[in-house]
């Protein structure tokens, strides 16, 4: 071989019936994977079914999860094992389902904070619209503002005004940053011109253990993980964050009756049912179909009902349409109190 020799790879112009050759066992390839994902699809499910909770045990998304569960399972004809993951705001769950495989198996129940907030002020490993599918909508909720019972303010009146003759001696607990309550508080915070301290937690139990404590002043979690605290006489719930005041307590005024201000009607926080992105359409209708029912079995609703839910049982396309809403509605209240991605 001389110095000025080289090699030449003999296939760089493949003949024509190379390059067919190629092509049939590309689309034979294709075909046999679609032949079988159809079969998995039709066989789903053949196993255990994992709802990966994204809050801790005891909290409102976990009590809607363990109330749908067995009728999800009658209707798929295998068990529902609900799992707890909380942590990062339900980041920490949400990103480990965004990364399952997305054979149906693995479903995320959430808050709506990890889809539509907090990827707005955090950095996520999931995009919310990319890696996960958007399967039915379950109960919306309203935000409790309670207080210990050994708490001397018996209205949010007193409170916001012994807040504001003693700035920053008030603190407040949500479910985590960029959580509806935290937006909701931060409004608050910004209209009533008072001067009070975020507190963030994992999921709503440990808010309401610290405001029992007196850690912190008032709790703001959703209404249902207060309610036996407050029938307990326990905790004492000066008003809710709703357009209307709750069938449950009735006489429990709302942020904006208080107030009087227009504009604090609340951010009803949402909790729902998503899984990962590629999941064949087959067995997302699947689950779909499966949760939907549930949810409007007379005794689930019941049940979800007397823990301080609505039921909304929204399907796929409009959840995830009213998910893209919802996120920049969130983007505009964090731009306009300030809230930055960290």
């Amino acid at each position: 071989m001389t110095p000025f020799t080289r090699n030449v790879p003999m296939d760089r112009h493949p003949s024509p019936r190379t390059a067919a050759s190629r092509f049939v066992r590309t689309i034979a390839g294709l075909l046999i994977a679609g032949a079988s994902a159809l079969a998995a699809a039709q066989d789903f499910p053949s196993r255990p079914v994992r709802f990966v909770v994204s809050y801790p045990a005891g909290g409102g998304v976990d009590t809607m999860a363990r109330l749908v569960a067995p009728a999800v399972s009658a209707r798929l004809g295998q068990p529902v094992i609900v799992e707890n993951r909380p942590g990062g705001g339900g980041a920490l769950a949400t990103g480990a389902v965004a990364k399952s495989p997305p054979d149906g198996y693995t479903v995320l129940v959430t808050g709506d904070a990890p889809v539509t907030q907090v990827p707005l002020l955090s950095r996520t490993p999931y995009d919310p619209y990319k890696d996960l599918i958007a399967v039915a909508k379950g109960v919306t909720v309203p935000t409790a503002i309670v207080v210990a019972a050994a708490s001397p303010h018996r209205t949010l009146a007193e409170l916001l005004a012994h807040a504001r003759k003693n700035p920053g001696t008030v603190s407040y607990g949500t479910p985590g940053n960029g959580s509806a309550m935290h937006a909701e508080l931060e409004t608050l915070k910004e209209r009533a011109k008072v001067d009070i301290t975020h507190v963030p937690y994992k999921g709503a139990p440990p808010i309401v253990a610290d405001t029992l404590g007196g850690q912190i002043t008032i709790g703001a979690p959703g209404l249902p993980v207060t309610i036996p605290q407050i029938r307990a006489g326990q905790l004492r719930l000066l008003a809710v964050w709703s357009p209307a005041r709750v069938p449950l307590f009735p006489d429990v005024p709302t942020v904006q009756e208080v107030t009087g201000d227009a504009a604090l009607t609340g951010l009803p926080t949402w909790y729902g049912f998503l899984l990962p992105g590629g999941t064949p359409r087959e067995i997302v209708a699947r689950i779909e179909e499966a949760i939907l029912g549930a949810l409007k079995d007379a005794e689930v609703a019941r049940r979800l009902a007397d823990a301080g839910a609505t039921v909304v049982a929204q399907p796929s396309a409009a959840f995830d349409a009213s998910n893209r809403e919802q996120t920049a509605q969130f983007a505009a209240i964090f731009q306009r109190l300030g809230m930055k991605q960290e």
